[in-house]
């Protein structure tokens, strides 16, 4: 999932997005599942998986903003390789 607007890289300041990947692209792309663990698969709804996940995020991501700790838990993807490395 890409968030586009708002520019979130812009809401964050000077800090580092958590549970991001690497973009080239216009916009912000989440870290949403772990592809290593198939935890999504293509036969699955968008409606039960993608949009409530990038609102849990997004949900996450306010908390994040206001006192600088991810409470969503997860693995955070790698900045070379864009691969869920470190469990948190």
């Amino acid at each position: 999932m890409i968030v586009i607007s708002p520019d979130l890289k812009e809401l964050a300041g000077a800090r580092q997005l958590p549970h991001t990947y690497t973009h080239d692209g216009k916009g912000t792309k989440l870290c949403l599942w772990r592809p290593r663990y198939g935890e999504w698969r293509p036969s699955m709804k968008l409606s039960e998986t993608y949009v409530p996940w990038t609102a849990e995020w997004l949900l996450y991501f306010e908390h994040w903003l206001a006192i600088d700790e991810w409470a969503g838990g997860g693995e955070h993807p790698s900045n070379e390789n864009s691969k869920p490395l470190t469990e948190h």
